[in-house]
């Protein structure tokens, strides 16, 4: 019993933060183990796995199908890698989708809390951060379903990368210098997405906290990333050009900010469509308002002005997620330091221990909420699926491409199981620029199929020029019906999921 006592004592500064990784680890886990298949899309992301690993760990020219049509592989490279590995040492595909972005995502949680503890001075509201942000759904389908392979990783390097960053501006030591452009340059090798997002997130401490010295730590850390980075990036540059890389960056409304202006209305729809994150919980909502008064009353304008900055990016917009949770966390870190300071001087607790009690409350039913909605994911394929696709790469031209008639989710998968090209897909189509134009045919597409309107759906695709030799649908019996008065497709395969056409 001392020793545990003495255990205890020692490490009770981590305290807060084992709680609070011992209560979301059943969450992040859960759906892993629930199901053989794993959540959400990462077809195109295995894909680019086996590529590595069937290069020897060279560098693949071009990632086949998606685009569609194929794409040079200039995607950051770093989280297919540590795939191959995995599969070059025996692990298991599908377990590997399940279980690594869960991991991956845990581990995150650990310089996030010790960010928002670095910004906030509390390990209380580190604590509360990380439960309310890893069960807020929008984070949890970003990163725990299997996308996180990548997203996952690249989260976590974003939040050590911006520690190290504060600390090194903070209080400058070498060590926080190299870690910070250590982390990010491997971030700049993982994923973009969350490089806009530390880029946002740095330049507004740097301005909220003005020191003409931290201009020259900011750009040494910078540099060292892309440094760190340079090797990779010079040789897709040098192969691929800048075309590719531009694209990129522009896609996923990534620019969309910059027409706001233009149109009041537009501008009312972007920003509240990035607030929905937020909005949809209402518990989240009421203590991440009350951080954000509290910051500003306070004169500390780095995370509203984050918070800000982030409703500006395109659909990114879950990252006002993650800076909501810090500034739920800063609100409740004030409440209950509010009622010590009460307590100590004898006051009556009746209105700080209300207000406690509330956030407590607040933060149980906001992750209530987001547990209740996680519980109900299922994944998008199954054995029918790897049925399905089997039949057409085996008994189907090499060369056919196709069109998928259902969930866009589930639609992501095919180009990698079916070893074929679509006709139309989003997934990759940034880096050939033509992301947006392939988003808006999709929402048409997904508009004729909600209608029940296969002759709408024919139509889209004789507009875009989209000649499939395949249909690949579910087995739903009024699609089955118009397509057959066609008398253009004959069905070559039915199970109880799906139905496969070829064109006559």
């Amino acid at each position: 019993m001392r020793f545990l006592s003495g255990q205890i004592s020692r490490h009770k500064e981590k305290l807060p933060l084992l709680a609070g990784l011992m209560f979301v680890a059943p969450v992040l886990f859960f759906q892993a183990f629930r199901h053989s298949f794993p959540l959400g899309y990462a077809g195109m992301f295995t894909l680019m796995a086996e590529l590595v690993a069937g290069a020897g760990f060279g560098l693949p020219e071009n990632i086949p199908h998606y685009g569609p049509g194929g794409i040079p592989f200039v995607y950051p490279p770093l989280a297919a890698y540590l795939f191959a590995a995995a599969m070059k040492m025996g692990f298991p595909t599908w377990a590997y989708l399940r279980l690594a972005p869960a991991l991956f995502t845990l581990l995150a949680l650990i310089p996030f809390y010790y960010l928002a503890k670095e910004l906030l001075n509390s390990k209380l509201a580190g604590l509360a951060a990380i439960v309310l942000v890893a069960v807020a759904p929008a984070f949890y389908y970003t990163h725990v379903w299997s996308a996180g392979i990548v997203r996952g990783l690249a989260v976590g390097l974003c939040f050590g990368g911006l520690l190290f960053y504060v600390r090194a501006l903070k209080d400058f030591s070498w060590g926080s210098f190299w870690l910070s452009g250590l982390l990010l340059g491997l971030l700049l090798a993982t994923h973009w997405m969350y490089v806009a997002f530390a880029a946002l997130f740095g330049a507004a401490y740097m301005l909220t906290h003005w020191n003409p010295r931290h201009i020259k730590t900011s750009l040494g850390i910078l540099l060292t990333a892309l440094l760190l980075a340079a090797p990779w990036l010079g040789f897709i540059v040098s192969r691929h050009g800048l075309e590719s890389i531009l694209a990129a960056a522009s896609s996923h409304r990534n620019v969309e900010f910059l027409t706001l202006f233009q149109d009041s209305r537009a501008a009312l729809a972007f920003l509240s469509e990035n607030f929905r994150h937020i909005t949809d919980n209402l518990f989240l909502m009421l203590l991440a308002l009350p951080g954000f008064i509290l910051l500003v009353a306070r004169r500390q304008f780095h995370l509203p002005l984050v918070m800000l900055l982030v409703m500006l990016m395109g659909e990114a917009s879950f990252y006002s997620v993650i800076v909501a949770g810090m500034l739920a966390g800063a609100f409740c870190a004030w409440v209950f330091r509010f009622f010590s300071i009460e307590k100590q001087q004898n006051r009556p607790l009746w209105v700080s221990g209300g207000l406690g009690l509330l956030a407590v409350l607040a933060i149980g039913l906001s992750a209530a909420s987001g547990i209740s909605q996680i519980y109900r994911y299922e994944p998008e394929i199954d054995v029918y699926s790897l049925k399905m696709a089997q039949f057409v790469r085996e008994e189907t031209d090499p060369n056919v491409d196709y069109y998928y008639i259902g969930k866009i989710n589930e639609a992501e998968w095919f180009p990698y199981l079916l070893d074929r090209a679509p006709v139309i897909g989003i997934w990759g189509s940034e880096w050939k620029g033509t992301y947006a134009e392939q988003l808006e045919i999709m929402i048409a597409m997904r508009a004729c199929q909600n209608d029940k309107d296969w002759g709408c759906m024919q139509s889209l695709l004789e507009q875009h020029n989209a000649n499939p030799g395949l249909l690949i649908g579910p087995a739903n019996r009024w699609l089955e019906l118009e397509i057959r008065e066609t008398r253009e497709w004959e069905v070559i395969y039915r199970d109880e999921r799906y139905l496969v056409w070829e064109r006559r």
